[in-house]
Protein backbone atom coordinates (compact mmCIF):
# COMPACT_ATOMS: atom_id res chain seq x y z
CA UNK A 1 0.00 0.00 0.00
CA UNK A 2 1.64 3.46 -0.87
CA UNK A 3 1.00 6.64 1.40
CA UNK A 4 -2.01 8.80 -0.71
CA UNK A 5 -2.54 11.51 1.34
CA UNK A 6 -1.86 14.89 -0.16
CA UNK A 7 0.89 17.57 1.61
CA UNK A 8 0.95 20.29 -0.29
CA UNK A 9 4.46 23.03 0.45
CA UNK A 10 3.91 23.82 4.35
CA UNK A 11 4.34 27.64 2.77
CA UNK A 12 4.79 29.02 6.94
CA UNK A 13 8.21 27.34 6.78
CA UNK A 14 10.08 29.27 4.00
CA UNK A 15 12.50 31.86 4.65
CA UNK A 16 11.67 35.58 4.90
CA UNK A 17 11.81 36.72 1.34
CA UNK A 18 14.77 39.68 1.13
CA UNK A 19 12.03 42.00 0.32
CA UNK A 20 10.97 41.84 4.45
CA UNK A 21 13.67 44.01 6.20
CA UNK A 22 14.61 43.37 9.67
CA UNK A 23 13.84 47.04 11.19
CA UNK A 24 15.84 48.18 13.92
CA UNK A 25 14.93 52.21 15.24
CA UNK A 26 18.37 53.05 16.93
CA UNK A 27 20.16 51.60 13.83
CA UNK A 28 17.81 53.67 11.88
CA UNK A 29 18.90 56.61 14.26
CA UNK A 30 22.45 55.97 14.24
CA UNK A 31 22.79 56.35 10.34
CA UNK A 32 20.57 59.55 10.27
CA UNK A 33 23.25 60.76 12.43
CA UNK A 34 26.24 59.66 10.52
CA UNK A 35 24.43 61.22 7.82
CA UNK A 36 23.95 64.67 9.72
CA UNK A 37 27.56 64.76 11.28
CA UNK A 38 29.07 64.02 7.52
CA UNK A 39 27.15 66.96 5.88
CA UNK A 40 28.13 69.24 9.36
CA UNK A 41 31.67 67.63 10.07
CA UNK A 42 31.91 71.12 12.45
CA UNK A 43 28.74 69.90 14.32
CA UNK A 44 28.71 69.52 18.25
CA UNK A 45 26.44 66.86 19.64
CA UNK A 46 27.12 65.85 23.37
CA UNK A 47 23.91 65.85 24.84
CA UNK A 48 20.79 63.39 24.28
CA UNK A 49 18.41 66.63 24.79
CA UNK A 50 19.30 68.34 22.06
CA UNK A 51 17.25 70.14 19.69
CA UNK A 52 19.04 68.46 16.52
CA UNK A 53 19.13 65.40 18.64
CA UNK A 54 15.15 65.10 18.79
CA UNK A 55 14.90 65.85 15.31
CA UNK A 56 17.14 63.26 14.15
CA UNK A 57 14.95 60.94 16.63
CA UNK A 58 11.62 61.73 15.20
CA UNK A 59 12.83 61.19 11.27
CA UNK A 60 14.26 58.27 12.41
CA UNK A 61 10.78 56.72 14.13
CA UNK A 62 8.60 58.29 10.86
CA UNK A 63 11.76 56.47 8.48
CA UNK A 64 11.02 53.16 10.36
CA UNK A 65 6.69 53.90 10.70
CA UNK A 66 7.41 54.20 6.48
CA UNK A 67 9.99 51.01 6.20
CA UNK A 68 7.57 49.08 8.51
CA UNK A 69 4.68 50.55 5.83
CA UNK A 70 6.77 48.53 2.99
CA UNK A 71 7.21 45.83 5.19
CA UNK A 72 3.10 45.49 5.68
CA UNK A 73 2.46 45.74 1.82
CA UNK A 74 5.03 43.18 1.07
CA UNK A 75 3.56 40.99 3.41
CA UNK A 76 -0.11 41.53 2.21
CA UNK A 77 0.65 40.07 -1.48
CA UNK A 78 2.26 36.86 0.09
CA UNK A 79 0.46 33.90 0.70
CA UNK A 80 2.29 32.49 3.76
CA UNK A 81 2.06 36.18 5.42
CA UNK A 82 -1.15 37.77 4.34
CA UNK A 83 -4.03 37.69 6.45
CA UNK A 84 -7.51 39.16 6.87
CA UNK A 85 -9.00 41.31 4.08
CA UNK A 86 -5.71 41.12 2.73
CA UNK A 87 -5.83 36.77 2.15
CA UNK A 88 -9.43 37.59 0.55
CA UNK A 89 -7.64 39.83 -2.42
CA UNK A 90 -5.32 37.02 -2.63
CA UNK A 91 -7.91 34.13 -2.69
CA UNK A 92 -10.13 36.07 -5.32
CA UNK A 93 -7.15 35.66 -8.17
CA UNK A 94 -8.11 32.44 -7.79
CA UNK A 95 -11.63 32.23 -7.61
CA UNK A 96 -11.55 31.33 -4.08
CA UNK A 97 -14.20 32.63 -1.82
CA UNK A 98 -13.40 32.17 2.19
CA UNK A 99 -16.41 30.06 3.47
CA UNK A 100 -18.96 30.90 5.80
CA UNK A 101 -19.28 28.78 9.04
CA UNK A 102 -21.93 30.12 10.95
CA UNK A 103 -25.06 32.60 9.91
CA UNK A 104 -24.57 36.01 12.01
CA UNK A 105 -28.21 37.35 13.32
CA UNK A 106 -28.87 41.22 12.95
CA UNK A 107 -32.36 40.83 14.29
CA UNK A 108 -30.85 40.51 17.89
CA UNK A 109 -29.43 42.54 20.69
CA UNK A 110 -26.35 42.69 20.83
CA UNK A 111 -26.14 41.84 17.22
CA UNK A 112 -24.85 38.01 16.17
CA UNK A 113 -21.72 38.71 13.25
CA UNK A 114 -21.38 35.92 10.69
CA UNK A 115 -18.45 33.60 11.57
CA UNK A 116 -16.13 32.75 8.73
CA UNK A 117 -13.42 30.18 8.21
CA UNK A 118 -10.27 31.02 9.65
CA UNK A 119 -7.53 32.44 8.00
CA UNK A 120 -4.95 29.15 8.64
CA UNK A 121 -7.88 27.07 6.64
CA UNK A 122 -8.45 29.50 3.92
CA UNK A 123 -4.90 29.82 2.89
CA UNK A 124 -4.46 25.99 2.76
CA UNK A 125 -7.69 25.97 0.00
CA UNK A 126 -6.23 28.63 -1.89
CA UNK A 127 -2.97 26.69 -2.08
CA UNK A 128 -4.64 23.72 -3.42
CA UNK A 129 -6.40 25.82 -5.72
CA UNK A 130 -4.44 24.90 -8.86
CA UNK A 131 -5.14 21.20 -8.21
CA UNK A 132 -8.99 21.68 -8.56
CA UNK A 133 -8.25 22.79 -11.53
CA UNK A 134 -6.85 19.36 -13.32
CA UNK A 135 -9.85 17.04 -14.52
CA UNK A 136 -7.67 13.60 -14.19
CA UNK A 137 -8.27 13.03 -10.38
CA UNK A 138 -5.49 13.87 -9.11
CA UNK A 139 -5.26 14.03 -5.31
CA UNK A 140 -4.76 17.29 -4.57
CA UNK A 141 -7.87 18.03 -6.86
CA UNK A 142 -10.00 15.95 -4.44
CA UNK A 143 -8.66 17.32 -1.30
CA UNK A 144 -9.47 20.98 -2.40
CA UNK A 145 -12.97 19.83 -3.31
CA UNK A 146 -13.51 18.66 0.02
CA UNK A 147 -12.04 21.49 1.84
CA UNK A 148 -14.53 23.15 -0.38
CA UNK A 149 -18.03 21.15 -0.08
CA UNK A 150 -17.80 22.39 3.74
CA UNK A 151 -16.41 24.82 6.34
CA UNK A 152 -16.87 22.39 8.89
CA UNK A 153 -14.34 19.68 7.02
CA UNK A 154 -10.86 19.98 9.40
CA UNK A 155 -9.50 17.07 6.67
CA UNK A 156 -9.42 14.32 4.35
CA UNK A 157 -7.48 11.64 2.99
CA UNK A 158 -7.92 10.07 -0.55
CA UNK A 159 -7.21 6.61 -0.89
CA UNK A 160 -7.98 3.94 -3.82
CA UNK A 161 -8.08 -0.20 -3.88
CA UNK A 162 -5.57 -1.73 -5.85
CA UNK A 163 -5.49 -4.87 -8.28
CA UNK A 164 -3.34 -7.59 -10.05
CA UNK A 165 -4.22 -10.12 -12.58
CA UNK A 166 -5.33 -13.13 -11.03
CA UNK A 167 -3.63 -16.56 -12.31
CA UNK A 168 -6.28 -18.51 -13.09
CA UNK A 169 -6.06 -22.58 -14.02
CA UNK A 170 -6.13 -23.40 -17.75
CA UNK A 171 -9.36 -25.49 -17.24
CA UNK A 172 -11.40 -23.02 -15.65
CA UNK A 173 -9.77 -19.94 -17.98
CA UNK A 174 -10.71 -22.40 -21.12
CA UNK A 175 -14.29 -21.46 -19.64
CA UNK A 176 -13.94 -17.92 -20.58
CA UNK A 177 -14.61 -15.67 -23.06
CA UNK A 178 -11.22 -14.61 -25.03
CA UNK A 179 -9.53 -11.47 -23.99
CA UNK A 180 -10.88 -11.54 -20.64
CA UNK A 181 -8.48 -10.62 -17.84
CA UNK A 182 -9.10 -11.30 -14.10
CA UNK A 183 -8.39 -9.26 -11.26
CA UNK A 184 -8.11 -9.96 -7.76
CA UNK A 185 -7.69 -7.01 -5.03
CA UNK A 186 -4.39 -7.11 -3.50
CA UNK A 187 -5.26 -3.85 -0.90
CA UNK A 188 -9.19 -2.76 -0.08
CA UNK A 189 -8.37 0.53 0.91
CA UNK A 190 -10.89 -0.04 3.59
CA UNK A 191 -14.02 -0.50 1.69
CA UNK A 192 -16.21 -3.52 0.97
CA UNK A 193 -16.21 -5.36 -2.04
CA UNK A 194 -14.07 -3.00 -3.93
CA UNK A 195 -13.86 -2.49 -7.56
CA UNK A 196 -11.63 -0.39 -10.36
CA UNK A 197 -12.02 2.90 -10.03
CA UNK A 198 -13.78 3.33 -6.71
CA UNK A 199 -11.54 6.13 -4.94
CA UNK A 200 -12.02 6.14 -0.87
CA UNK A 201 -12.42 8.94 0.96
CA UNK A 202 -11.88 9.97 4.50
CA UNK A 203 -13.05 12.97 6.13
CA UNK A 204 -12.40 14.68 9.72
CA UNK A 205 -14.77 17.00 11.02
CA UNK A 206 -13.75 20.36 13.09
CA UNK A 207 -16.80 19.26 15.63
CA UNK A 208 -16.30 17.41 18.44
CA UNK A 209 -14.09 14.27 17.89
CA UNK A 210 -14.26 15.32 13.97
CA UNK A 211 -16.55 12.04 13.42
CA UNK A 212 -19.45 13.14 11.30
CA UNK A 213 -21.56 10.68 9.25
CA UNK A 214 -23.67 13.26 7.97
CA UNK A 215 -20.67 16.02 6.83
CA UNK A 216 -19.04 12.57 5.24
CA UNK A 217 -22.10 11.70 3.05
CA UNK A 218 -22.11 15.39 1.96
CA UNK A 219 -18.61 15.23 0.71
CA UNK A 220 -18.59 12.13 -1.13
CA UNK A 221 -22.37 13.47 -2.77
CA UNK A 222 -20.71 16.63 -3.98
CA UNK A 223 -16.82 14.85 -4.98
CA UNK A 224 -19.36 12.58 -7.10
CA UNK A 225 -20.47 15.45 -8.93
CA UNK A 226 -20.17 15.00 -12.60
CA UNK A 227 -17.84 18.66 -13.03
CA UNK A 228 -15.41 17.52 -10.68
CA UNK A 229 -14.69 13.80 -10.58
CA UNK A 230 -13.21 11.73 -13.45
CA UNK A 231 -15.77 9.58 -15.73
CA UNK A 232 -14.40 6.32 -14.68
CA UNK A 233 -14.07 7.55 -11.04
CA UNK A 234 -16.75 5.86 -8.01
CA UNK A 235 -16.20 7.99 -5.23
CA UNK A 236 -16.90 6.11 -1.83
CA UNK A 237 -16.74 6.99 1.80
CA UNK A 238 -14.61 5.04 4.27
CA UNK A 239 -15.39 5.87 7.86
CA UNK A 240 -13.32 7.79 10.22
CA UNK A 241 -11.72 5.77 12.91
CA UNK A 242 -11.32 8.16 15.74
CA UNK A 243 -8.52 6.64 18.59
CA UNK A 244 -9.30 8.53 21.77
CA UNK A 245 -6.48 9.32 24.77
CA UNK A 246 -6.08 11.06 28.04
CA UNK A 247 -3.26 13.00 28.78
CA UNK A 248 -2.39 12.58 32.50
CA UNK A 249 1.18 14.70 32.99
CA UNK A 250 3.13 15.97 36.56
CA UNK A 251 5.21 18.59 36.10
CA UNK A 252 8.14 19.59 38.92
CA UNK A 253 8.92 22.69 39.10
CA UNK A 254 11.97 24.28 40.13
CA UNK A 255 11.97 26.31 43.55
CA UNK A 256 11.15 29.88 43.66
CA UNK A 257 9.11 29.93 40.27
CA UNK A 258 5.81 30.35 39.92
CA UNK A 259 3.99 27.19 39.37
CA UNK A 260 0.75 28.35 38.46
CA UNK A 261 2.08 30.52 35.43
CA UNK A 262 4.39 27.21 34.62
CA UNK A 263 1.18 25.02 34.98
CA UNK A 264 -0.40 27.47 32.02
CA UNK A 265 2.14 28.02 29.70
CA UNK A 266 2.60 24.17 29.44
CA UNK A 267 -1.21 23.37 29.40
CA UNK A 268 -1.78 25.92 26.44
CA UNK A 269 1.05 24.68 24.63
CA UNK A 270 0.52 20.93 24.78
CA UNK A 271 -3.16 21.85 23.85
CA UNK A 272 -1.47 23.43 20.72
CA UNK A 273 -0.29 20.06 20.15
CA UNK A 274 -2.65 18.25 20.20
CA UNK A 275 -4.76 20.64 18.18
CA UNK A 276 -2.42 20.33 15.28
CA UNK A 277 -2.53 16.89 15.45
CA UNK A 278 -6.27 16.08 15.34
CA UNK A 279 -5.58 15.10 11.80
CA UNK A 280 -5.91 12.19 9.52
CA UNK A 281 -2.53 9.94 10.16
CA UNK A 282 -0.66 12.01 12.48
CA UNK A 283 0.69 10.21 15.25
CA UNK A 284 0.63 12.09 19.18
CA UNK A 285 4.08 10.95 20.10
CA UNK A 286 5.37 10.91 23.72
CA UNK A 287 8.52 12.96 22.76
CA UNK A 288 6.67 15.66 21.09
CA UNK A 289 4.25 15.89 24.48
CA UNK A 290 7.36 16.06 27.03
CA UNK A 291 8.21 18.84 24.61
CA UNK A 292 5.42 20.83 24.72
CA UNK A 293 4.82 20.63 28.58
CA UNK A 294 9.04 20.90 29.31
CA UNK A 295 8.43 25.00 29.43
CA UNK A 296 10.69 27.55 31.16
CA UNK A 297 10.95 26.15 35.05
CA UNK A 298 10.19 22.87 34.59
CA UNK A 299 12.67 20.63 35.85
CA UNK A 300 11.22 17.45 34.55
CA UNK A 301 7.87 15.84 33.69
CA UNK A 302 6.39 12.46 34.67
CA UNK A 303 4.00 11.51 31.44
CA UNK A 304 1.25 8.88 32.85
CA UNK A 305 -1.05 9.26 29.76
CA UNK A 306 -0.49 8.12 26.90
CA UNK A 307 1.71 5.28 28.32
CA UNK A 308 2.92 5.11 24.65
CA UNK A 309 3.01 6.70 21.00
CA UNK A 310 -0.59 6.88 19.39
CA UNK A 311 0.36 5.71 15.67
CA UNK A 312 -2.84 6.30 13.26
CA UNK A 313 -3.14 5.46 9.72
CA UNK A 314 -4.62 7.40 6.98
CA UNK A 315 -7.94 6.72 7.56
CA UNK A 316 -7.09 7.21 11.63
CA UNK A 317 -7.22 10.58 14.24
CA UNK A 318 -6.25 10.81 17.35
CA UNK A 319 -8.31 13.22 20.00
CA UNK A 320 -8.00 13.81 23.11
CA UNK A 321 -10.44 13.62 25.47
CA UNK A 322 -9.22 15.15 28.32
CA UNK A 323 -6.00 16.45 29.70
CA UNK A 324 -4.68 16.74 33.44
CA UNK A 325 -1.47 18.69 33.93
CA UNK A 326 -0.75 18.57 38.20
CA UNK A 327 2.20 20.66 39.72
CA UNK A 328 4.75 19.36 42.09
CA UNK A 329 8.17 20.69 43.66
CA UNK A 330 10.81 19.76 42.46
Amino acid sequence: MSQINFSPVDISKLPIPNVIESLDFESIKAEILADYTSRYPNAQIELASEPVVKLIETFAYRELLVRQRVNDGANSVLLAKATGAQLDYLGNRFNVKRQLVIKGNTSVTPVIADVYETDERFRKRIQLSLEGFSTAGPIGAYVYHALAASAFVKDVTIDAPEFSYAEIEPALLAQLPENVAVLQCTYDAGLTNPMPGDVAITTLSTLGNGKDEVLASLVVESLSDDEIRPLTDHVCNREVEIIEYELNATLFCFKGTDSKTIQAASLKAVKEYMRQHHKLGLAVTQSALYSALHQPGVERVVLTSPSADIMVENHQAAYCIGEQVHIKEA
